[in-house]
């Protein structure tokens, strides 16, 4: 469980030391593009880092990092209690020492499209109404020239699986199945989602460079502003329980079923129903700082949205009864 967390910290410390860097020279490459001509692979680069901001090449940089660092982890948690030799990551317990390691298998599953579906209903339909209510609520207002929901929609829907697909891999195959093994169910549940929020925590820290000079931000001085910059207290609130909430129903809910399949599909409906609202509304100034706090900038983040969470773990309970017992476990 320590290698996991040593793992997601150097990268993201690395990718912090990194983005400024790459901003940069994206932005320089994209300004010598339009006066000559690169390789195909190059030219869209430099198209990309024309219109993308900092948080774009944070998102683009961790990744990177994250894979580049895989390896090493995978060696890492391949050296066993047991192993012998002179091995210079030898900070472990003796062989046998301390509670015994258990893990849940993923199972061969027969009911993928059918669980990836109604996990897909749940969030879909939920993140939706909750989109009109913040609408209704003033919290967002339509868009003086909204696109339709119709525009790019197979694009949305194949970028909306194919994040839930990597998310849930990384998040709920991976990083819980390695944590089952060193707590209990729930704690490891907890765990997990702690991750996955702290993740999303990060990401709208960005929005704290709005007016600062990017270009002369340093790595240290970036990393200070996305973690602590604005206010905290309020982002810890409205961004990182709902998400922490969520990450703990999806963590269930591949719990429950020994598959990711039903996670892939409620985190699916969640991007997906976020999006839709994001192309047609925009976000209003509430005076009221209390009510900022129920209704925020998306149907993601805000206390109504952490109810509907809560709504969707019980139907995701009640859908998932019929597993039966807790599925078999293995050393």
């Amino acid at each position: 469980m320590i290698k996991v967390w040593v793992w997601v910290l150097g990268s993201l410390i690395i990718a912090f030391a990194l983005t400024p860097v790459v901003y940069n020279a994206g932005k320089a490459l994209s300004e010598l593009s339009a006066t000559k001509d690169f390789n195909g692979i190059v030219n869209k680069f430099a198209k990309w880092s024309g219109s993308a901001g900092l948080e774009d090449f944070f998102a683009f940089c961790w990744p990177i990092v994250a894979v580049m660092l895989l390896l090493p982890l995978i060696e890492w948690l391949r050296l066993g209690n047991n192993r012998e030799g002179g091995n210079p990551w030898k900070f472990r317990l003796p062989h046998l020492a301390g509670r015994r390691s258990w893990g849940q298998r993923i199972l061969p599953n027969q009911e993928v499209f059918l669980e990836g579906l109604t996990g897909f209903l749940m969030t879909f339909g939920c993140f939706v109404l909750i989109g009109y209510t913040m609408v209704k609520a003033g919290s967002v207002g339509w868009s003086a020239d909204p696109q339709t929901w119709r525009d790019d929609l197979l694009y949305d829907i194949g970028r909306a699986l194919g994040v839930a697909v990597i998310i849930e891999i990384t998040f709920r195959c991976v990083v819980l199945g390695i944590f089952l093994r060193a707590m209990k169910i729930t704690s490891a549940i907890a765990m997990a989602a702690a991750m996955f929020a702290g993740t999303r925590f990060l990401l709208v820290g960005f929005s704290n460079l709005e007016g600062i000079d990017e270009e002369m931000l340093s790595a240290i001085r970036l990393t200070g502003i996305v973690v602590g910059g604005g206010e905290p207290f309020v982002r810890l609130v409205v961004v990182f329980l709902p998400w922490f909430a969520f990450g703990c129903v999806l963590g269930w809910a591949r719990w429950r079923t020994a598959s990711v399949w039903l996670p892939i599909g409620l985190l699916m409906g969640w991007l997906l129903a976020a999006r839709f609202f994001e192309k047609a509304t925009q976000v209003m100034k509430i005076p009221d700082h209390i009510a900022g706090y129920f209704f925020a900038s998306s149907v993601h983040t805000g206390i109504i949205p952490l109810g509907g969470i809560l709504l969707i773990g019980m139907m995701v309970h009640f859908f998932t009864q019929n597993h039966g017992k807790e599925q078999e476990v293995e050393d």
